[in-house]
């Protein structure tokens, strides 16, 4: 049966979505269509209430809004306070985080007793439950330009028996195996570090590519990551729930859906 989806936001024109999914749909047998639309936070209300489409990626600024509107959500989605997913279904919208699926795919292979997140929005707090998930005990430090949002994310944190520290000075970088940035593309973070990295950098940040960051951290001989990798893995989840309705119902060949909607990514301009 032929569904059709499509990736909301503001500004979604540089948005990968369409690609990665119809590339996955491609590679499925699907006849599904995925699209992008704009849509401002003032307007998600009533474009849910008319569009007739069966699901979608939602992107910023619109994932607390959307986990406001809907009529229920997953456990993720509970915890973050966030939803980038959501499901028709016959008594309204149903809510996803498949963000946290994806940061935690992203870092599989790379456990660490130290962490440091940069930024204190809607990804940040996914990182939070990312990374507590993927190493309980873990030394969790965040470090925002705002301490106000900063300390928010902190006592989210804690709300949710998760400890996180405060980095309110310059950050030494070896202090730290894993650091995972959620700042914005061009954002400068010349002032934030002092040292070389020692550990791996995973900047959610994927076009342009490399980052100002992941540049700077590659040249110091670092490990890094791109966010292309948490895009691909929190769609294959998406892909899961638009095909089941679950995102514990996994796909045979997700490694081939992987790399099929990498190369779609990277051809993508």
């Amino acid at each position: 049966m032929a569904k059709n989806f499509a990736v909301i936001g503001s500004p979604i024109t540089h948005s990968k979505s369409p690609a990665i999914h119809s590339a996955a749909f491609g590679l499925l047998g699907l006849n599904w269509s995925y699209g992008r639309q704009e849509v401002q936070i003032t307007e998600l209300e009533a474009f849910l209430r008319e569009t007739k489409l069966d699901g979608f990626s939602v992107t910023m600024p619109l994932k607390e809004e959307a986990y406001r509107l809907a009529v229920t959500s997953s456990e993720e989605a509970q915890k973050a306070g966030a939803v980038n997913t959501l499901l028709r279904s016959g008594s309204g919208w149903i809510g996803f985080n498949t963000d946290v699926f994806g940061l935690q795919m992203a870092l599989a292979n790379n456990a660490a007793s130290s962490a440091l997140i940069l930024g204190s929005g809607a990804t940040a707090r996914n990182a939070v439950l990312a990374i507590s998930g993927l190493n309980p005990g873990v030394r969790l430090f965040i470090k925002a330009r705002s301490e106000q949002k900063a300390k928010s994310v902190i006592a989210w944190a804690e709300s949710l028996g998760i400890a996180v520290g405060h980095v309110d000075q310059v950050a030494r970088l070896g202090e730290f195996e894993l650091v995972v940035s959620t700042l914005p593309p061009l954002s400068s973070t010349e002032d934030w570090f002092s040292g070389n990295p020692s550990g791996t950098l995973l900047d959610v940040a994927y076009s342009p590519w490399p980052s100002e960051l992941a540049t700077k951290w590659l040249s110091a001989g670092g490990n890094v990551i791109s966010g292309l990798e948490m895009l691909i893995w929190q769609a294959i989840a998406q892909l899961r729930i638009f095909s089941s309705g679950s995102v514990a119902e996994s796909f045979a060949n997700e490694v081939e859906l992987a790399s099929a909607m990498r190369q779609a990514a990277l051809s993508e301009r």
